[in-house]
C-alpha cells in the first residue's frame, strides 16, 4: 500500500483552534483529503516551546542546517517541515506582516534556506523567480502555501509586504499565497450562508490542487474574491469594531 501524502498545517494564530483563518484553511484541507490520499497534522505554533534565535548563524555552517539549541520543539518542527508533501502556513495578517509567533519560528529555521554569500536579485526576464536564499532542505515536489486572512478589503495593498518578504526568501514560484479578505467581520457577522459560501470556494481550491498538483490563477482569484461589497463591508466592520467588547470570545 502506498504511503499517504502528508499535509502539515502550521497554525500561527494566537487564538489556536478559535482562529478565524482556520475556517478557510480547514475547507481547503477538506478539498485535498476528499480528492487524494492525504493525512493531515495541525501544529499550533502558539503552544510550541520555541526559544528565540541567538543570531549566531552557526546553522549555516552545519551540513544539516540544524540549530545549536536542542532543548525545545524546533528539531521536531524542522523534521515535519522537511518531510511533508504540502505545508500550509495558516495565519492572520497582523499589521501587514506575519504574527510574532510565526516570526520567532522562522528565525529559528533559517538554516533550512541557503546561506547568503553575496548573491543578488536578478533583473529583467529572470527576475520573476529570483531570490536570495531558497530552501536547501525540502521534500521533492513539496508545495508551500501561505493561507492568510485579514480584516482589510484591498488585498493587493495589504499583502504587498508579505509577498516581498517571501519572494526574496523563496522566489515567486517557491510558494503560493492565498489571501482571504474581510475575514474578521465575516466570522462574527457574516452568518451561516456566507460562511458556507466561503468554505465551498476553498474546498474547491483544495480539490483542484489534489487533482492537478497545482492551483490555477482562476482558482486563487475565486478564493480571494470578497464575499461582501465594499459598502456592505464598511457597515459590518464598523459595527464589529463598535461592539467589539460585547463579545467575550474576541479575547
Amino acid at each position: 500500500m502506498a504511503e499517504k501524502k502528508k499535509i502539515l498545517v502550521m497554525v500561527a494564530s494566537p487564538k489556536n483552534e478559535r482562529s478565524g483563518t482556520l475556517i478557510p484553511t480547514k475547507a481547503f484541507v477538506q478539498g485535498l483529503e476528499e480528492n487524494g490520499d492525504y493525512e493531515t497534522e495541525y501544529l499550533f505554533i502558539d503552544r510550541l516551546n520555541i526559544k528565540p534565535c541567538r543570531g549566531c548563524l552557526s546553522c549555516w555552517g552545519r551540513p544539516d542546517g540544524s540549530c545549536f539549541i536542542k532543548d525545545d520543539d524546533i528539531p521536531m518542527v524542522r523534521e515535519k517541515l522537511i518531510n511533508s508533501d504540502i505545508v500550509i502556513w495558516s495565519f492572520p495578517l497582523f499589521l501587514f506582516s506575519i504574527p510574532g509567533q510565526m516570526k520567532v519560528l522562522m528565525d529559528r529555521i533559517v538554516g533550512m534556506v541557503h546561506p547568503y554569500m553575496g548573491q543578488k536579485l536578478k533583473d529583467g526576464a529572470n527576475a520573476l523567480n529570483s531570490h536570495l536564499h531558497g530552501l536547501q532542505f525540502q521534500k521533492e515536489g513539496q508545495k508551500i502555501i501561505l493561507l492568510s486572512s485579514c480584516a482589510w478589503m484591498d488585498i493587493d495593498v495589504v499583502y504587498e509586504p508579505i509577498r516581498k518578504q517571501f519572494d526574496i526568501i523563496l522566489g515567486h514560484e517557491g510558494y503560493t499565497l492565498i489571501a482571504c479578505p474581510q475575514m474578521r467581520a465575516l466570522d462574527h457577522r457574516g452568518g451561516p450562508r456566507r460562511l458556507n459560501m466561503l468554505r465551498e470556494k476553498y474546498r474547491k481550491g483544495g480539490e483542484e490542487l489534489a487533482k492537478t498538483g497545482s492551483l490555477s490563477q482562476e482558482a486563487i482569484d475565486l478564493m480571494q474574491k470578497p464575499i461582501f461589497s465594499d459598502d456592505a463591508y464598511v457597515t459590518l466592520v464598523t459595527e464589529f469594531v463598535t461592539h467589539m467588547f460585547d463579545r467575550p470570545d474576541n479575547f
